[in-house]
């Protein structure tokens, strides 16, 4: 590729087949498992009968195995803390945060309760209805202020450097939480809200709270599958926008002054050497030629002060590439001038003195810690090992560093061309060909396919006259194996490679929130199936069939749409902390999907509103005596 797009490869590998088919296999028989474990425990005359299941006066011992695992997370995570150094620090405290108020709320809200309980006088011990649904509330709300807990109010995390595990960790406990939350409370308090006076709003939203607000683990489950699918969506959402936002200046970086390029192989070089008037070109007008920059390529060993050693390009440039100058630099030595441009020239004029791709400077943008292949800062030395003679030797100095783009378009270590040529054995595998800025296409020529780039700073004019210089140089030099590129255009090909790859993730995750949707048609059906009598018997106390229907409407929009609306807003919520904790710092404006959110809301809605359409009308109509006769 021209560009640096050698740099993307494809690879099937068969390892990652058998990894989702030995997960979803496992994932689905332990499914299988717990359901089959919590059908063998019914009664079976109760479960013939529909009886509802038996609240338990006791704390289920299931509860204090989980109290036990929670006290062991607690503990692991605090240990971890102390001994696993910075890289896991802030997720370790997170981690202990949120085990502690899954060990602490059930023993304040269920445990404690049940057993300071005081027998009634017949004996029997009080039923505490509400403690599952109380424990799971305030769990939820305590971990959705643990995760949002700002640093500065926690004087242990505001010491800590945040990573990717601890973003990672903290969307998934705050969509959970918000499930929670969601779940249990919030029909509660819509419920307590319904009782003022002034809220009243009739027998039909009372009842279509009372099923969710009944089958808590069934909802958390709905909620929590429209929750996280929706939060991928929009998390991955928010990246793609924050990173075309972030390499849109991929273009300037990487062409510079110039704006297209000639390129071949080592095994066949560009036999370009001489004036442009030499080229014998016949359908190219050379009075467009701005200026012409040549870049040597060779390849060498490099080696740092603690003798690591690694194979990599060295890019020798010649006079016309420094004078036109070169590619943007994201940081020089200051002692080598007090612009890009400057900086070039210094270097061109000494030989101890080099310019590295971004790929040197890579640092971590949480803790800045140096994730290069091969760290190097300017001011340091590298040496320079000849990979034919490795006797000879030349030790140089890092001067600047190039712009971030530069490791996918521009890899390599950029020094005079002389070296590179007689040392080395370079060869000339890039021509830089700069349009004049007056330039201006040709009456014939077709610029419906031309992009122009405006955020790279160059005229429409300049674009086309590139564009047709770009058409005129391929008719006469291809026969020489020689290819002409625009760069804006090649690095818009990586730019687009990388945005379509999210993009299609994107689209992987939609499908699975379109599938739950069908799901949830399935549930509905189900649970209509179930309640025919409870269905039967509003009827038969007065509600019609437009408020059986309206019932069954607001209790899917319910479940789902809160579901959609947590993943959306912790999904924002998320992706606004991500950018003040890297994006921010690369110089990067904060890009909020919101476009992406809207479609998730209102899709979603139209979506299960469609799926769920059926089993709500048919639930409307079963006539008030079928029902009741029926023994389902």
């Amino acid at each position: 590729a021209n560009a640096g797009t050698d740099v993307f490869t494809f690879h099937v590998d068969s390892s990652s087949l058998a990894s989702g088919w030995f997960w979803g296999f496992h994932l689905s028989i332990l499914t299988l498992f717990f359901s089959a474990l919590w059908s063998s425990r019914l009664i079976i005359v109760h479960a013939l009968k529909s009886v509802p299941q038996r609240i338990p006066k006791h704390v289920p011992w299931a509860m204090y195995i989980f109290l036990i695992l929670m006290a062991g997370v607690a503990f692991a995570s605090l240990g971890l803390f102390f001994i696993g150094g910075q890289g896991v620090a802030h997720s370790m405290w997170i981690l202990f945060g949120c085990s502690g108020i899954l060990l602490v709320m059930p023993i304040l809200f269920w445990v404690i309760p049940v057993l300071r309980a005081r027998r009634k006088i017949d004996g029997t011990l009080p039923v505490f209805r509400e403690a599952p649904r109380k424990t799971i509330g305030w769990s939820g709300v305590a971990l959705l202020v643990w995760t949002g807990l700002p640093s500065s109010l926690d004087p242990v995390r505001n010491d800590l450097v945040p990573n990717e595990l601890s973003f990672i960790l903290i969307g998934l406990v705050q969509v959970f939480a918000g499930v929670f939350v969601l779940a249990s409370l919030a029909p509660m308090m819509i419920r307590g809200l319904l009782r003022l006076p002034k809220l009243s709003s009739g027998p039909v939203l009372p009842v279509a709270l009372s099923y969710p607000l009944q089958k808590p683990l069934r909802t958390a489950v709905v909620m929590g599958m429209f929750s996280i699918t929706v939060f991928s969506v929009i998390v991955l959402s928010g990246y793609t926008l924050q990173f075309d936002n972030y390499s849109s200046s991929f273009v300037e970086e990487s062409e510079g002054e110039f704006e297209l390029m000639l390129s071949s192989s080592r095994s066949r070089p560009l036999q370009l050497e001489g004036p442009v008037e030499e080229w014998g070109l016949e359908n190219s007008d050379i009075d467009q030629i701005d200026a012409v920059g040549r870049v040597y390529r060779a390849q060498a060993f490099l080696e740092d002060d603690q003798e690591t050693r690694s194979p990599y390009i060295l890019r020798g440039v010649d006079q016309g590439f420094v004078d036109h100058g070169g590619i943007s630099l994201y940081i020089w030595d200051e002692g080598l001038g007090d612009s890009s441009e400057e900086a070039w020239i210094s270097m061109y004029e000494r030989t101890d003195v080099v310019f590295v791709d971004a790929s040197f400077g890579l640092e971590s943008s949480l803790d800045g810690t140096s994730i290069g292949i091969f760290p190097v800062k300017v001011g340091e030395n590298i040496t320079i090992i000849d990979s034919k003679q490795p006797s000879h030797r030349r030790v140089v100095t890092v001067g600047g560093i190039l712009e971030q783009s530069s490791y996918l378009f521009s890899a390599g270590v950029w020094m005079p061309s002389e070296p590179v040529i007689e040392q080395y054995d370079g060869d000339l595998t890039r021509v830089y060909v700069s349009v004049s800025p007056e330039s201006v296409a040709s009456s014939t020529f077709d610029n419906e396919g031309v992009s122009y780039y405006e955020a790279a700073g160059k005229s429409k004019d300049e674009r086309e006259a590139a564009a047709e210089l770009s058409q005129q140089l391929s008719l006469d030099l291809e026969k020489e194996g020689i290819q002409v590129s625009l760069i804006a255009e090649e690095v818009a090909l990586i730019q687009s490679l990388v945005l379509s790859i999210l993009a299609l993730f994107e689209g992987y995750l939609s499908i699975g929130l379109i599938i739950g949707i069908a799901g949830i048609g399935v549930v509905t059906y189900r649970s209509v199936s179930e309640r025919r009598k409870h269905i039967g018997m509003l009827r038969a106390i007065g509600y019609t069939q437009g408020m059986v229907m309206r019932i069954h409407v607001l209790e899917v929009t319910w479940v789902s749409l809160l579901g959609i609306l947590n993943g959306i807003v912790v999904g924002l919520l998320f992706h606004i902390g991500l950018h003040s904790a890297v994006w921010e710092k690369e110089g990067a404006s904060l890009v909020l999907p919101w476009a992406t959110a809207i479609v998730m809301f209102l899709g979603g809605w139209i979506l299960v509103f469609l799926a769920t359409l059926g089993p709500v009308r048919a639930a409307s109509k079963i006539p008030p005596s079928e029902a009741l006769r029926s023994s389902s």
